[in-house]
């Protein structure tokens, strides 16, 4: 098992933002999370990332204990959020070359100038990224996550901002690492591109997290129905 999350809760204050959320990634398996602005989905990929602890439940990573010792995961996960987490004066060569280093990476040159060649980015590989669109920003952030060869990918709202063009590249870059049997846990509002990466899919809606279907259990106009009668 990829992650295993149970009763994992976040509280800002007075305010419940993740009640008592389960979930479990297999290998090759891509869960897709639906819900609307709002919901939960970006705080639950962050304690799930180890980037934020929760105020209460259980977190493992390839059967490590990730809330008490959250350095021990982090190589395993490969991560895409709004934040860049990145250096946005860097060129996409120079931040790879820097991040590799710290994750030990090997044959780093040749690894971070594929990453870019695969994603498109070979034109841009030494211009600062505050230079870079949307879309461009989000293939750079792809390839910094799997700079490492993660075995898990957490993909807060990847599609959001895109173009076709840029949401399809997305899309296939999923379907390559799940052949290769990487988790993935997608998060998005759109429940067409949702349904088309992912095979098992939950509704997130006020921080509670439920569980769904499996894609061969459900039609994507079923899942569109049911998500909008949660609303």
């Amino acid at each position: 098992m990829r992650i295993r999350a149970f009763g994992l809760t976040k509280h800002f204050g007075d305010r419940s933002i993740v009640k008592n959320a389960t979930l479990s990634v297999h290998p090759g398996e891509v869960v897709t999370i639906f819900g609307p602005n709002g919901a939960g989905k970006t705080t639950f990929v962050k304690m799930l990332a180890t980037l934020l602890r929760p105020t209460s439940g259980g977190l493992e990573i390839e059967g490590t204990d990730a809330i008490e010792n959250p350095s021990d995961v982090r190589r395993a996960l490969g991560v895409v959020i709004h934040e860049h987490l990145a250096y946005p004066t860097f060129s996409p060569y120079e931040n790879l070359k820097f991040f590799g280093q710290m994750y030990g990476v090997e044959h780093l040159e040749h690894r971070a100038t594929t990453l870019l060649t695969e994603v498109g980015l070979q034109r841009f590989i030494h211009e600062p990224l505050h230079i870079f669109s949307r879309g461009m920003t989000q293939r750079f952030m792809i390839a910094r996550a799997l700079l490492h060869r993660p075995s898990v990918l957490l993909l807060d709202e990847p599609f959001s901002g895109l173009d076709t063009s840029a949401q399809q590249f997305v899309l296939e870059r999923i379907a390559k690492e799940r052949e290769k049997g990487t988790g993935v846990v997608v998060t998005t509002h759109n429940t067409a591109l949702g349904y088309l990466v992912g095979t098992r899919f939950l509704f997130m809606i006020n921080g509670e997290l439920e569980e769904v279907a499996r894609k061969d259990e459900i039609s994507a106009e079923t899942l569109l129905l049911t998500y909008e009668e949660q609303l």
